[in-house]
């Protein structure tokens, strides 16, 4: 019998860090989709919510997820550039997502209302947007996390010879006592 090469395996740091950061926007995007399908229809949480309620929150979580994807490396730059790339990839994934997540619930109608009613939920509600900024900067910490670790892998190797006798306790014997 044939294993699966994923079983014996294990994720790096920055797999892990890339798929918590997938797992917090596509959480953060469907508890926007539920407050924007509460506060549009002037429901409340403890009311039942129907199947194309659940739909709009399910595709709001994709658009979240599928917008993270296509954003490419805008998210998780170091420096000043990635922190301004960084910002620029939360307002992608912000209104991409909205216009996904909008596509997905209602074709046509939902691509062109999809981001104004993520921008009327978090004008109309502060503190949401700011969880919203804040798991984006958890985000963007996360995949720079997984940035780090891709750009390590292809970096230029070395061209000195590491000597195993250069190392701190060959350099400090005998200096300490």
């Amino acid at each position: 019998m044939r294993q699966s090469l994923r079983r014996d395996r294990e994720f790096s740091e920055g797999e892990r860090a890339r798929a918590l950061a997938f797992l917090v926007v596509g959480i953060s995007s469907a508890g926007l989709g539920f407050l924007a399908v509460l506060r549009l229809e002037g429901a409340s949480v403890f009311d039942g919510i129907s199947a194309y309620q659940l739909w709009i929150i399910a595709a709001s979580a994709l658009g979240g997820l599928a917008a993270l994807f296509l954003s490419g490396d805008r998210m998780g730059q170091a420096g000043v550039a990635g922190a301004l790339r960084g910002v620029a990839g939360a307002i992608w994934v912000t209104f991409i997502g909205a216009v996904i997540g909008g596509t997905l619930s209602l074709p046509l109608y939902g691509t062109m209302f999809g981001p104004f009613i993520v921008c009327v939920t978090l004008l109309g509600a502060p503190l949401l947007a700011l969880l919203w900024a804040t798991n984006l900067i958890a985000v963007h910490i996360l995949m720079g996390v997984y940035q780090r670790e891709r750009d390590s892998i292809f970096a230029v190797a070395d061209s000195k010879a590491v000597d195993p006798n250069d190392s701190l306790t060959a350099r400090l014997r005998g200096r300490l006592v």
